[in-house]
């Protein structure tokens, strides 16, 4: 006759696990309730009941209870399986410091008279299919997906976000005991209940002797040694039976078993600002709601009351800045329907005002964000909404080409497929070109150079890390990154450079960044102003001197130039001394390695009168020791590798 209990699998010949869960810690520090707030939101919303109307929201409840932990035996025989693992790591030559602590941290949660369940339940879902014993093999277990297996993810819907199915791991991040419970009641007409932890390798006695066990412990009906099915309600579990498990409505409860109260002690205002955070779209457009309760608190989040939340109850806090703004662009901005692979698969929304700071969000077609990539100057704000129209083409690659967490489109994390890695890339390439394109078509008649900020440059991808082989995930259009020369080897374009050289990884004769595979910067030798003579009229940036004056090249710490928008550019200089009389002249780079000249409308050093150029080269300007910034309007409106050059005039004496 079987029975209610913990069960942790015999072990075997199977290996030892400590305390670091990848599929838990990669949860940890991601912000306040972060992580809980995206997996067990996003999973509800997977799994909404495609039957029910359109207009009904998916809604989720976050709930907070205590339980009594002596009139529960759950808790007892729990404590025993930490005893098991206690007395098998004290005495092992394998024992850390970092076990014992994690074991330290589970007997403290559980030493208390009254346990604190942080419980997520949703409704107007399909809750678990698959409940029943024996299983149905030929049909999909959604019950075994989420709470029997490891690494795998196969959803309901075809919008999913699911791939690795890891995401379920993070309610354990927020459990003292490392233990959640799982209830359901499915469309199927099933019901379950079954609790599961993981610690680390224990031991339990059998047949007299006491054996090692997987890390991993279920709390289920226990028909033999071999064979567990969820607890029903006719097994008379009082754990089950408690109110809060007693489901009359379709859906799922995730309840975290003791929760970290101590940690997350205004926890209420945490998930309230993570969800208002994530799922700003899928709230505002109706097809999410979440109630967070308390026993002294309770917040309701819906399309009604989002304004309130927003610009009233949370109006000063830092983290939801963006999400203020991400709302006014999709509600004041200006939209552009585009085309990626289908029609319409595209949503970008675009607004300008001195007011907003640049940023470029991401969302998935569910409404929930991406990324957020910023910029603290002010100008544009821009969201881009993958949909799901046709045979979503799209937004399918576009969740193949996210990580575990979901928080960024690169094709780099498509390890196993060329075909959809390359797709990934021709189309992110595609959506930055579309970003672009949405900008320039905004009104910028009372844009001057004087008033000239970041741009594009900020939204697209930032850093080399988000470009992948050769650069094929940036912004390219007339140009080849890779096969650039400049004269210190550095080309700036959309807020990212790379150095001349092939996409191998070959490097040129100029110092710079070593691109391709391995990005390395060499290590500079320290130059003294190279001297250069004004009969060198080949030398490009360089004009013959009047009199007594040497022209003399000179050498910045670090130079960046950034597109803008239309013909308007930004630069940073960081400088170790103070210049008079700087020179700059730049170039264009071309496909064949050579350079053009670009004639300049006129420069604006920060801090400076604007300066009217209409000519090749700029100058004299001051450059301060440290940090600045200049602002360049270019005759040609076209998208440019755009490499400067800096000449100054010294008188010959000078060195």
């Amino acid at each position: 006759m079987g029975k209610i209990c913990w069960d942790f699998p015999l072990l075997g010949t199977g290996s030892y696990n400590g305390s670091n869960d990848a599929g838990i810690t990669i949860f940890n520090g991601s912000g306040r309730m972060e992580s809980l707030a995206r997996e067990v939101c996003q999973n509800s919303i997977d799994a909404r009941d495609l039957t029910i109307s359109e207009d009904e929201p998916v809604k989720v409840r976050f709930k907070l209870f205590h339980l009594q932990k002596d009139k529960y035996t759950m808790f007892e025989e729990f404590e025993e399986s930490l005893k098991g693992a206690y007395n098998f790591w004290e005495n092992s030559s394998l024992k850390t410091d970092s076990i014992m602590e994690f074991l330290g941290r589970v007997s403290d949660a559980l030493n208390k008279e009254m346990i604190p369940v942080l419980m997520v339940s949703d409704y107007n879902t399909i809750g678990l299919n698959g409940t029943a014993f024996p299983k149905d093999e030929t049909k999909i277990s959604y019950w075994d997906l989420l709470v029997n297996t490891e690494g795998i993810s196969k959803k309901e819907n075809q919008t999913s976000a699911g791939s690795f199915g890891i995401g379920k791991n993070a309610p354990f991040a927020y459990s003292g005991l490392s233990t959640v419970f799982y209830n359901t009641l499915a469309k199927d007409g099933g019901r379950g209940f079954q609790g599961v932890t993981h610690l680390v390798t224990t031991q339990r006695e059998r047949q007299g002797q006491m054996h090692k066990t997987l890390p991993t412990g279920k709390y289920l009906y226990l028909i033999d040694d071999y064979t567990g099915r969820p607890i029903y309600p006719e097994d008379s579990c009082n754990l089950a039976l408690v109110d809060e498990f007693k489901r009359t409505e379709v859906g799922t409860d995730v309840a975290i078993f003791g929760f970290k109260l101590e940690e997350y002690n205004n926890w209420q205002d945490d998930i309230t600002i993570a969800i208002l955070r994530n799922f700003i779209l899928a709230i505002k457009n109706g097809t999410l709601e979440v109630e967070v309760e308390s026993p002294t608190q309770k917040y309701s989040i819906s399309k009604k009351t989002l304004e309130g939340l927003l610009f009233e109850e949370f109006k000063d806090n830092e983290i939801l800045k963006w999400t203020r703004q991400i709302y006014e662009t999709v509600t004041k901005g200006k939209m552009f329907s585009v085309r990626i692979a289908e029609d319409n698969d595209l949503s970008i929304y675009v607004l300008y005002g001195d007011q907003y700071k640049t940023a470029l969000s991401r969302f998935r077609s569910t409404g929930m964000l991406i990324n957020t990539k910023q910029e603290g100057l002010p100008r544009y704000s821009v969201v881009v909404i993958a949909n799901d129209v046709g045979e979503m083409k799209l937004s399918k690659t576009l969740r193949e080409s996210e990580p575990p967490q979901h928080n960024e489109w690169k094709a780099a994390n498509i390890v196993n497929n060329k075909t959809v890695k390359g797709r990934a890339q021709r189309y992110i390439r595609k959506i930055n070109q579309a970003v672009q394109k949405a900008l320039d078509e905004v009104d910028d008649s009372d844009v001057s150079t004087e008033q000239m900020d970041a741009g594009i440059g900020n939204y697209l991808p930032g850093n080399l890390e988000l470009v992948s082989e050769s650069g094929r995930d940036e912004l390219r259009k007339d140009i080849k990154i890779s096969e650039i020369v400049s004269n210190d080897g550095r080309v700036y374009s959309n807020n990212q450079y790379e150095s001349a050289g092939t996409s191998q990884g070959d490097q040129t004769g100029q110092e710079g960044i070593r691109t391709g595979e391995t990005k390395r910067k060499r290590r500079r030798r320290k130059k003294k102003n190279q001297v250069v003579k004004p009969s060198e009229s080949d030398v490009k940036g360089v004009s013959k001197g009047v009199g007594k004056v040497k022209i003399v090249a000179i050498n910045f710490s670090d130079h960046r130039t950034f597109y803008l928008t239309q013909n308007k550019y930004r630069m940073h200089i960081k400088s170790e001394k103070k210049y008079e009389k700087v020179y700059i002249q730049f170039y264009a780079g071309r496909d064949d390695n050579k350079r053009d000249i670009i004639n300049i409308k006129n420069i604006k050093v920060v801090g400076k009168p604007l300066m009217a150029v209409n000519g090749a080269k700029a100058g004299p300007v001051s450059i301060e020791s440290g940090n600045n910034d200049l602002y360049i309007e270019f005759e040609n409106s076209e998208i440019m590798a755009v490499l400067p050059v800096f000449t100054m005039e010294v008188a010959s004496d000078e060195k």
